[in-house]
């Protein structure tokens, strides 16, 4: 299938956008509203639709018929990118972080291995370096980094500025992981200040990416992440119940819950003038 008529028949795009109310934002003279990329689809959701996309298109317009990546067990891009390989027509394969895991070893990697995966469980040092086994073929691949990173990415992540064109949002926020969103909007966009939410302890990787890519960082704030990674700490686990019973919108404490957490403890510090308008990007992250 066509990259183009897919999008058309099974993506939600461009992404809704919805304004939530606090008594905090009132307080402050505050709106916010909420880019539900998180409705994109029910599977490829978020940004990682976006990242995606640009490597797709390249990957049929040369007739590449094998995509290939890497993630840890769990992960969001993989599970997304195993789906998308599987709906258009690609060969894919995973190169997944822990030579001890299996394709039983959870619900997401058996579902990936179903949906036509070749799953590749390699040693902590041999994903460190980002190797890829011998036996895997390469010739008719396009090979994509962690997490989608790459100009590819921030390419795909331009369309967000695309669709939110006209509108008067004076700041955007989004989670960062990897960075490339946060970079992706701090290419595209040019009226409204960048904030990104660090979820990793990661920030000199960033700025790193930032220097490769090119593309200057705005604001990134490194206080909201709590513990280690994918671990989910008490008061943030019910930040993001409280959040889902108030707003009707499902957040995860790894991504999107310290964003809106941030979000809240900056609007609550004065960091935005009364009469501003925040645009907050759900990147996803919640599986079904």
């Amino acid at each position: 299938m066509d990259i183009l008529q897919f999008e058309k028949q099974f993506l939600r795009l461009p992404s809704a956008i919805d304004e939530i109310h606090d008594e905090l934002f009132d307080q402050k003279g505050i709106r916010v509203f909420v880019k539900r990329d998180d409705l994109i689809h029910p599977i490829i959701s978020g940004n990682k639709w976006r990242k995606l996309r640009e490597y797709i298109q390249i990957a049929q317009f040369n007739e590449h018929k094998h995509l290939i990546s890497f993630g840890g067990a769990y992960s969001n891009h993989l599970y997304a990118l195993a789906f998308a390989a599987k709906e258009l027509g690609f060969a894919a394969t995973g190169i997944i972080r822990g030579d001890e895991l299996t394709s039983r070893s959870n619900l997401y990697l058996s579902q990936m291995e179903a949906w036509g995966m070749d799953l590749q469980f390699v040693s902590r040092s041999s994903y460190q370096k980002k190797e890829i086994p011998q036996e895997i073929n390469t010739s008719n691949a396009i090979i994509i980094a962690e997490g989608g990173y790459g100009k590819m990415a921030i390419k795909g992540i331009f369309n967000i500025a695309l669709e939110i064109s006209g509108q008067n949002f004076e700041h955007i926020i989004c989670p960062i992981g990897t960075g490339t969103t946060y970079l992706g909007l701090c290419e595209s966009l040019e009226k409204a200040a960048i904030h990104g939410i660090l979820t990793l302890n990661n920030f000199q990787e960033i700025e790193s990416n930032a220097v490769e890519l090119g593309i200057p960082t705005q604001q990134i704030y490194d206080a909201y992440i709590f513990v280690k990674y994918a671990r989910q700490p008490e008061e943030l686990v019910n930040f993001c119940q409280l959040f889902e019973q108030k707003h009707q919108i499902k957040i995860e404490p790894i991504y999107t819950g310290k964003m809106f957490y941030g979000l809240y403890d900056l609007i609550q510090k004065d960091k935005f003038k009364p009469g501003s308008n925040i645009l907050a990007l759900h990147t996803g992250g919640i599986k079904s």
